[in-house]
């Protein structure tokens, strides 16, 4: 088996692809899970050191609850001591006491003592002066004017708040009984308004403080413990301290109680303490340093991390402190796990990939020697393997082929010759397909270069003689103003130019697009198709020559039969190619002659004057350089007419600008009708018009110009809304050459002249050389 090169390449292959497969699943996945685990552990810190914040935050909101609760039963306490002084006043009023009893009633008031403090109930009259205090130094003392550390009146806002209110509470800054030291204190009042008196007690604020001092101490005591015995990752551990530096809990007793304000960063040299304060104030909370191990103390070279949250209500900074070393312990463990669970995957993959390979090669190799004998000719040769899975299907398969093979071996050169009769079919098509691509491709560049229709028409002809050498037919033009279709250009033997049909006569013209007739449909031809001439079994073809949504004019061609058949498909396929050819030959022809008419279109638009019709100035001044030109080397004359019309203004004024533009448009057309085809009239400006006549002296162009002011004078006449519009022309002559002068020169002087004109009374000629 070993000597088996399939054998040998497949279990190379799996044993290559199992150990890539290994050396990938670890190369990805140990990175990834060690990046993993560092994140798990990091946050399950700062888990931690939320819950012990949220633990202090719950701490801060009890003893929060508990003050206020202390205060409201104090206040409480207050109210039911001042209820039971009322209640005494009321009995000693009850009992109707004589003359002299308030002041035993206020004396027995001045020794009454209450609490662990010895505190006392006081009385003042509605004019702020006490009348029952323990302290004989202020009792009968007016204390309308007394005022506290803080600068606020103690006794007046008691007595105006219980003569407005009844009662209510009132904090002041006060000493206790034999003390010195003045301490905020909450009283309570009420007014006793059948004496006139307002009588309080108070509790000294900081009673209700040291009693949250002491929960605090039992919270800290608490939280002590706590912090003491929650460990992380090892060897992490929390601490807290507060702005001032101080640390008030540590794990280490020889540093919880201390200042550690000058702690510094062994790396940065700066204090700790700043740096932890400062992290704290960051989003993530972090700070990344070097620190010693309890294990090696004094060399600071181990990392550690410390995540840091404030709390304000207390000042506290609670901090929890790990090193990377104990972080990354679990990704290193999880590391080896998978390293030993990859090294047991890849034997027991290589001990599964021999087996395979082993069980598929074996067959395989005997498949191979019978279709080595096969191969050599030997057809009879069958495999000889019985098995039921994939393989024994492949060697059925095999013999199968086998078998068919010998079959298709009898019938290979008969199907060999029948192709290669179909291909040269094929190809004689594609030939003949080529030819007509090229020759409609060049019709396409020689149209290009066509500067008219009838190069066109021409190009177009020749192109179809080419592709249908025995075709017959003619080309119209479609004149849409008067409807009809006259025949253009003929070939084939056609001799109708110059024919005329209605345009309704052509059924391509009628439906929009080509119409075709063979054998049993001649009923349908067009008048222009001379069906007495055809024979039996030819085809006509009209085809509407349009571009751009506009039909210029129809191609018919007649196509005899052996060129078109309809009996089989073959013949279908060729009429089919024959109206595409056609309709191609026509559109392009079409496009061609859109294209040159758009031309001519444009270059009358930029040579003419759209009002008038004329020549207008840019395109005169081109032709009198051509025209002097001539002249100079012929040494002929150029007359020069140069006319205005006269009163156009009064006429525009009078009758307004459309009967000014009217008139213009009439001067033109006696103009165009009055003058040679070689001569160049042109609207110059505004009412003026130049004329240039080539092969004109002087002489000539003035009597010219004496006959058309005449014919203006004559004709020039619009009826024009119930009136009519006469106009003359005032016309100045000149002629080149003339004594050196430069025409633009000679134009001048007809100008002069035509004013001459004007000032001799208008409708007359001046010549410019008799001025």
């Amino acid at each position: 088996m070993l000597r088996s090169s399939l054998f040998l390449k497949s279990f190379t292959w799996i044993t290559a692809g199992v150990v890539v497969m290994c050396a990938i699943f670890y190369l990805t996945t140990v990175p990834m899970i060690n990046s993993m685990a560092y994140e798990m552990e990091e946050k399950a810190g700062r888990t931690i050191l939320n819950n012990i914040y949220l633990l202090i935050k719950q701490s801060h909101a009890h003893l929060e609850s508990w003050e206020k609760t202390a205060k409201e039963g104090h206040k409480r306490e207050l109210k039911h001591l001042v209820d039971m002084a009322a209640s005494l006043i009321q009995a000693y009023d009850a009992k109707g006491r004589k003359a002299g009893s308030d002041a035993a009633l206020l004396d027995l008031i001045r020794h009454l003592r209450y609490g662990q403090h010895q505190d006392y109930i006081w009385v003042s009259d509605y004019k702020s002066r006490l009348i029952a205090h323990p302290d004989p130094a202020l009792n009968g003392k007016d204390f309308s004017h007394v005022k506290d550390v803080k600068g606020n009146l103690i006794v007046p806002p008691m007595v105006q708040g219980a003569i407005a209110r009844g009662e209510g509470y009132y904090s002041y800054w006060w000493r206790r009984l034999g003390q010195d030291e003045p301490i905020e204190k909450l009283s309570y009042y009420r007014n006793i308004p059948s004496k006139g008196w307002v009588i309080g007690t108070g509790v000294y604020i900081d009673d209700i403080r040291r009693e949250v001092e002491a929960r605090k101490r039992e919270l800290l005591s608490e939280l002590r413990r706590l912090v003491h015995s929650t460990k992380f990752a090892g060897e992490g551990y929390f601490f807290i301290f507060d702005s001032h530096r101080n640390m008030i809990i540590h794990p280490n007793s020889n540093i919880e109680g201390t200042n550690f304000a000058k702690l510094p960063d062994p790396t940065t040299g700066k204090p700790i303490a700043d740096e932890l304060i400062h992290a704290a104030g960051t989003p993530g909370g972090k700070l990344n340093y070097m620190w010693d191990k309890p294990a090696d103390p004094g060399r600071y070279i181990y990392k550690k991390i410390g995540w840091v949250k404030y709390f304000k209500p207390f000042d506290w900074y609670i901090a929890l402190s790990v090193y990377n070393d104990d972080l990354e312990r679990s990704a290193a463990v999880l590391t080896r796990r998978i390293v030993l669970i990859s090294l047991a995957a890849l034997l027991l993959a290589l001990a599964g990939g021999y087996l395979f390979v082993r069980a598929f090669t074996t067959p395989i190799a005997r498949m191979a020697e019978s279709a080595k004998k096969i191969s050599s000719g030997d057809l009879s040769s069958t495999i000889e393997l019985r098995r039921k899975d994939e393989i024994g299907l492949l060697a059925q398969a095999f013999n199968n082929m086998v078998i068919q093979l010998r079959e298709q071996i009898r019938n290979l050169e008969e199907r060999v010759k029948e192709r290669t009769l179909e291909l040269s079919n094929h190809l004689h098509v594609l030939k003949e397909r080529n030819k007509e691509i090229e020759t409609l491709n060049s019709m396409g560049d020689i149209l290009q270069a066509c500067r008219n229709q009838e190069e066109v028409v021409s190009i177009t002809i020749h192109t179809i003689q080419k592709l249908f050498p025995s075709s017959s037919g003619h080309i119209m033009n479609l004149d849409r103003s008067s409807n009809s279709l006259e025949i253009s250009a003929c070939w084939g033997g056609e001799e109708d130019d110059g024919k005329v049909f209605s345009s309704e006569d052509c059924w391509s013209i009628r439906r929009g697009k080509t119409h075709f007739v063979q054998g049993k449909d001649r009923l349908m031809l067009c008048p222009h198709a001379h069906p007495s001439e055809d024979g039996a079994g030819a085809a006509h073809i009209c085809i509407p020559m349009s571009a751009q949504g506009e039909i210029f004019g129809v191609l018919h061609a007649r196509i005899p039969l052996d060129a078109v058949k309809e009996e089989d498909s073959e013949g279908e396929e060729r009429r089919r190619n024959a109206i595409r050819m056609l309709e191609t030959v026509a559109e392009h022809a079409a496009l061609s002659v859109s294209n040159i008419r758009l031309q001519q279109r444009l270059h009358e638009q930029s040579t003419r004057d759209p009002l008038t019709g004329l020549y207008n100035r840019r395109f005169t001044e081109e032709a009198i350089q051509k025209e002097q030109k001539r002249a100079d080397r012929a040494g002929d004359a150029i007359g020069i007419m140069l006319m205005d019309i006269d009163h156009f203004k009064r006429i525009n004024d009078t009758w307004g600008h459309d009967a000014g533009d009217e008139v213009l448009k009439r001067l033109a057309s006696i103009l165009r009708g009055f003058f040679r085809s070689h001569d160049i009239v042109c609207r110059y400006g505004g009412e003026e018009f130049l004329v240039i006549m080539p092969g004109a002296d002087l002489e000539t162009a003035a009597e010219k110009a004496g006959a058309l002011r005449a014919t203006v004078e004559e004709r020039l006449r619009i009826p024009w809304k119930g009136d009519h519009i006469a106009a003359t022309v005032s016309i100045g002559v000149s002629q080149y050459p003339w004594e050196g002068h430069s025409f633009q020169q000679l134009i001048d002087l007809a100008d002069k002249a035509l004013y001459r004109a004007k000032e001799q009374g208008r409708n007359r000629v001046v010549k410019g050389f008799e001025l």
